[in-house]
Parts: C-alpha cells; structure tokens; sequence
C-alpha cells in the first residue's frame, strides 16, 4: 500500500532537518528554479500578476536554508502566506477582459469597411 522506501531514503543522512525539508536541499532548488522558469514564462505569455508573484514566492522558500532559526522559519512562513494570498485575490482583480467586445469590435470595422468598398465601387 505505502513504500516506505522512500522514507528510508529522504531520512538518509543528505536531508538535514527531516521535519522541516522532506527532500534534500539539491532537490528543492531544481524544483525552485523549473517553477521559477515557468511561471516567468506564463507571465510573459499571459500577461498576469499572479504568476509573477508565484515566481518570487516559490524560491524565496530557499532563504530558509539560509538559517535555522525558528523566528526566521515564522517569518519566511508568514511571507509565503502573504504573497500567496495576494496571488489569490489577483486571480479575481486581474481577469481576461471577455474575448466577444474585441470580437465585436473587429466585426463592425469589418463591416464598416466593406460598406465604404462598396460606396466607392458604385461611384
């Protein structure tokens, strides 16, 4: 049912602190850097906040590697919580503006111009 292999070797003496990181420190920052790469991507494709703010979000969990204090583990939390939150309410703030007014839009330019192609073509 479970593997316990696999506790077996992320308890291994590579993980330091197995309470607080369930991998070791090599799997973390590959895992850090690919979400940091695709949420740059997603950003710079769609255009929208919350994947930017995800971007900072997720390798700034790496700072806790930096030391192991435990006001420093809470505050690192409560800013994760932070911006994870304003990536939340983003989602709601900055949606797609609905695709039909632009579709519209381009219609009636349509046909506007085929209307004044076919004045010019009577005259």
């Amino acid at each position: 049912m479970l593997n316990t292999d696999l506790f077996v070797t992320l308890s291994q003496a590579e993980v330091e602190n197995t309470n607080l990181f369930p991998f070791p420190f090599g799997m973390h920052i590959t895992f850090a850097v690919i979400s940091l790469l695709f949420f740059v991507y997603r950003f710079f494709t769609d255009k929208k906040p919350f994947q930017i703010i995800l971007a900072i979000a997720i390798p700034f969990s790496l700072t806790l590697w930096a030391s192991e204090s435990r006001t420093w583990f809470y505050i690192v939390g409560a800013i994760e919580l932070v911006l994870i939150l304003a990536a939340f309410v983003s989602t709601f703030f900055f949606k797609n503006k609905p695709e039909t007014t632009q579709t519209a839009s381009a219609e009636n330019n349509t046909a506007e111009a085929s209307a004044d192609s076919d004045d010019a073509s009577e005259e």
